[in-house]
């Protein structure tokens, strides 16, 4: 079933293959943000602070330009509010953007897999865009809280772990050392199980979201439900996320000759970076839609519990009525 999913996963990003254009528009459009956004303001700091832009990468320079910060912070503090406010614009438009990109293209993969029919339509896609756009921020928005309180539970579990190695290691240092193998192995494997685990809710969340246009919370409780009665769609996200390192390693592997190459090394090492940054949207895409036909498969055309019951509860009220109906209308014959 996983190769036949992907097979029909590569086939709805091939129909819809623009989507891998509207990606890499964005990311341009990223790039060009920052330093439209948050490179003028700092080069009109620079200048005003009196730094000399071409001695700036100079270490030596460097610290000494910064000797005297808290001055230069109390008599610049106007422009540090204005580069401090450049940045926190910046990062509120990547996220928009990023966040509106993402909801068009749920939506374009969405009725892709509905209609086998559909094509890209950029009118549709802002369309989509606009209708997911909120759902998918406050779904992001819980995620990305999850993920905090998972990294802030991880660094618990590690600072624990030192603390009993370094009591350790004053008593035996034989103990110490198997006790910080141990672990480091059991924080590992907690660690990559909880990280699968949150990711794969994100993806298949993601997909819930798509189909049903639920809620973000609604989205994220229906979602873990999905996930606790069909583990195997935990085992499918992992062989795709497996697939993905995988081809972004190779495409590493490739582009790392290019660095070593004097003079003309930098100058093709751009092109490939923009080929890579392709090949990854691309790879995301197919992983990404992979897992929307596989939820559609599994998930989306199973009606739910309360579902199965509410309409075996209405089945039987029609079935008790209708003998009901039957006679009255044989005593108004009579």
């Amino acid at each position: 079933m996983y190769i036949s999913t992907i097979k029909e996963g590569i086939n709805t990003v091939h129909k819809n293959w623009q989507l891998i254009l509207v990606q890499f528009a964005s990311m341009l459009l990223s790039c060009i943000s920052f330093f439209t956004i948050v490179g003028i303001p700092i080069a009109i700091a620079f200048i005003m602070f009196g730094l000399d832009l071409t001695e700036i990468l100079r270490l030596k320079d460097l610290a000494s330009a910064f000797k005297g910060s808290v001055e230069l912070l109390t008599k610049y503090f106007a422009m540090a509010i204005v580069v401090i406010l450049s940045l926190l614009i910046y990062l509120a438009f990547i996220v928009v953007l990023w966040i509106f990109t993402i909801s068009g293209t749920i939506g374009v993969l969405k009725n892709g897999i509905l209609n086998t029919g559909h094509r890209f339509n950029l009118k549709e896609f802002f369309s989509e865009a606009r209708n997911f756009f909120f759902s998918v921020f406050f779904f992001s928005t819980i995620i990305g809280l999850i993920f905090i309180t998972l990294a802030f539970m991880l660094g618990l579990l590690g600072g624990g772990a030192s603390t009993i190695i370094e009591m350790a290691k004053t008593r035996e240092a034989t103990l110490a050392l198997f006790l910080g193998v141990f672990f480091s192995l059991v924080i590992l494997s907690v660690g990559v199980f909880l990280i699968i685990i949150t990711l794969s809710i994100t993806t298949y969340g993601i997909a819930h979201l798509a189909f049903n246009k639920s809620r973000a919370w609604e989205t994220i409780k229906e979602t873990a439900r999905y996930l606790y009665s069909r583990p195997s769609s935990i085992g499918f996200y992992a062989v795709l996320l497996l697939g993905y390192m995988i081809v972004g390693f190779l495409v590493i592997l490739i582009g790392s000759p290019f660095t070593l190459i004097p003079v003309i090394g930098p100058i093709l090492s751009l092109p490939y970076q923009l080929i890579t940054y392709v090949i990854q949207g691309y790879v995301s895409l197919i992983m990404l839609s992979s897992i929307f036909h596989y939820y559609y498969k599994t998930g989306y055309s199973l009606p739910s519990p309360a579902s199965i019951q509410d309409s075996d509860t209405s089945e039987r009220i029609e079935d008790e009525q209708a003998p009901a109906h039957g006679e009255t209308d044989e005593s108004r014959q009579e």
